[in-house]
């Protein structure tokens, strides 16, 4: 009768992963990133997920914690909690920025395996240096506030009135954003008496915290929506294949 012996096991339970988006192509970005959060520890893997390996809590929940990554049958009671990390390039392709991770990961009634098995999508802003596509709509926007350069500024890129977004934007620590538009035809039904245009109308839409530290970066997708903020809407038009200059002065 042959005998096994077991020499080591480690079965874990991970909370969750995190997958970066190019904000013009919506593709995974694939280099290395630096990510940060206050007792976590991330992995990244072949997929380019950084996956949360361990999250290490104050003694009051050390144990529900253990507990949840521990070897498992049933996934214990552990309080819902939210984690802000931050993300950092280290080739400086994009903007750092903050982002939150809900925690543990919901299931979806739906479906076994969805979203506590999907990483969560986080848009990464294209640093002003980028590089850029022929064919792509792109503004260059220096945004100011008191003849000062205004960081951390967020740029949404809409059609007049709203809707689905064409392109997004945030600012460094110079004030200078670069909001890329990769969907715009060259040609475009005209109005009126004009047959075609190579021009589509569109909206800049910025929103700035004037008293959120400027050497820190923030979470563009909720400053975008906050109310309480500093927000401007400026018309523009765009073209295939053509680069804009703004100069966008807050109140």
């Amino acid at each position: 009768m042959a005998l096994a012996a077991v020499i080591e096991s480690d079965l874990r339970r991970i909370w969750g992963a995190v997958r970066f988006v190019d904000a013009a192509s919506a593709r995974t970005v694939e280099g290395p990133l630096e990510l940060s959060a206050p007792g976590a520890r991330w992995q990244r893997n072949r997929a380019h997920l950084h996956v949360l390996m361990q999250l290490d809590r104050p003694d009051t929940r050390r144990a529900e914690f253990e507990a949840y990554e521990v070897a498992f049958d049933l996934p214990p009671a552990v309080a819902p909690l939210v984690v802000s990390a931050s993300v950092r390039d280290p080739a400086a392709r994009y903007l750092p920025r903050r982002f939150d991770l809900a925690l543990p990961r919901a299931v979806d009634p739906g479906g076994p395996t969805a979203p506590r098995f999907n990483p969560l999508d986080v848009t990464l802003d294209a640093a002003p240096a980028a590089a850029l596509l022929p064919t792509w709509a792109v503004l260059r926007v220096t945004v100011f506030r008191a003849d000062r350069p205004a960081a951390n500024a967020v740029l949404r890129l809409q059609p007049p009135g709203g809707g689905a977004l064409l392109g997004r934007g945030l600012s460094d620590a110079r004030g200078e954003a670069l909001v890329i538009a990769a969907g715009i035809a060259q040609i475009s039904v005209g109005a009126g008496d004009i047959v075609v245009t190579p021009e589509v109308p569109a909206e800049l839409v910025i929103s700035f915290d004037a008293a959120a530290p400027a050497d820190q970066p923030v979470n563009p997708d909720t400053l975008a929506v906050r109310a309480g903020v500093i927000r401007q809407t400026v018309a523009h038009n765009l073209a295939s294949g053509r680069t804009d200059t703004l100069r966008i002065d807050l109140p």
